[in-house]
């Protein structure tokens, strides 16, 4: 197909149509060329966000870009493991909830393959606070395997394993700056290129729920939850975690199963519901004082309400657990026990050995 047929996919889209997966993977190859103008690019990927992305639509889009990344090599660790990560874009300035947990996890002997960025819509993203305790954003392969076997954690830093996406960004960035949610807004989470059979995967937006689900089940993961949390705040509409601080929104299949979008308010958990601020974040110093806190017990209850409930969906959803209030327990004594600060601490000490 050449370059000037992308204008012919962007005319079905135009008319209303759904593509094929044939004519997804058509347009994938235009988008990722270089020799594609600008122009083009932007005009599809407008009229397929105005159109709306159907599940085929969007479960395509996530298969292909698996296949164009970089294979970290990761295939023992894959079936147990778990990847915990939200779409950004929700503009709630809140601590890096998904990134904790995934300490939370990992200490618990979880084998947690985290997929993530540096920031894009926040001030501190998943990359910076792990960079921030020590763990290297491009590790070679041998110390990434290692990582899983001695401190149950990788992380993987989605620049260098989806080198496809160099000729999109310009077009992302230019959109962005006109407000235009693209599919690329929900892709990031969805397209872990080491493939762990489980996810936890908050969305900005309740009305990705189902779809971002079902798009995942149709690429052979074994669970998943998709969670939305609502916030009745004038500033903020919702985050892409759950809280305790309103009305949380769950889809998922696997061990949770829903056979719809299901409201589960904080009492679900056992919790009381808390102020929006308890979950405050800002630039990366500031998130690090936070999560310190959080390590001595003395961080805002709804905070760490918040981080016990987010963990206990993600033991739920890969097995650890068999219910709700089994992960509350369990997040709680590794954090009241200092598992998860040792953990952190082991994690600096690994990684600092290794560069040496």
């Amino acid at each position: 197909m050449e370059p000037t047929e992308l204008s012919q996919l962007t005319n079905l889209l135009h008319q209303g149509s759904d593509l094929e997966p044939d004519q997804v993977r058509n347009s994938i190859d235009l988008l990722v060329n270089e020799e594609t103008g600008r122009e083009q690019k932007i005009d599809f990927l407008e009229a397929l966000a105005k159109k709306g992305e159907s599940v085929q639509e969007l479960s395509k889009f996530v298969s292909c870009f698996r296949e164009l990344s970089i294979d970290p090599e990761l295939h023992e660790f894959a079936p147990q493991a778990i990847d915990l990560c939200g779409t950004g874009g929700d503009k709630a300035g809140s601590f890096n909830v998904s990134t904790f947990v995934s300490f939370v996890l990992a200490s618990a002997g979880v084998p947690v393959i985290k997929h993530g960025n540096r920031s894009i819509s926040s001030k501190c993203g998943s990359a910076d606070l792990l960079e921030a305790i020590g763990v290297p954003l491009a590790p070679d392969l041998q110390i990434l395997q290692e990582g899983l076997k001695r401190l149950n954690f990788a992380f993987l830093f989605a620049p260098s394993f989806h080198p496809a996406f160099k000729h999109i960004a310009p077009v992302r960035k230019e959109l962005a700056s006109r407000g235009i949610i693209t599919i690329f807004n929900l892709l990031g989470p969805m397209i872990n290129p080491a493939r762990p059979a489980f996810q936890v995967l908050g969305v900005y937006d309740r009305q990705y729920l189902k779809k971002i689900g079902q798009a995942l089940r149709g690429n052979n993961l074994t669970g998943a939850t998709i969670v939305h949390g609502s916030i009745e705040d004038s500033k903020v509409s919702g985050v892409d975690e759950i809280t305790a601080c309103g009305e949380n929104f769950l889809f998922g299949f696997g061990r949770i199963i829903t056979q719809d979008v299901e409201s589960w308010p904080p009492a679900k958990w056992g919790m009381e519901t808390y102020p929006f601020e308890h979950l405050s974040g800002g630039d990366l110093p500031k998130n690090i004082a936070i999560m310190k806190r959080l390590l001595e017990g003395q961080a805002p209850e709804g905070l760490r309400a918040t981080v016990a409930m987010n963990a206990s969906v993600a033991f739920l959803s890969c097995g650890k657990t068999k219910t709700l209030e089994e992960g509350i327990e369990l997040t709680e004594s590794l954090l009241s026990e200092g598992k998860v600060k040792a953990w952190i601490n082991e994690v600096s000490m690994f990684f600092k050995n290794y560069s040496q």
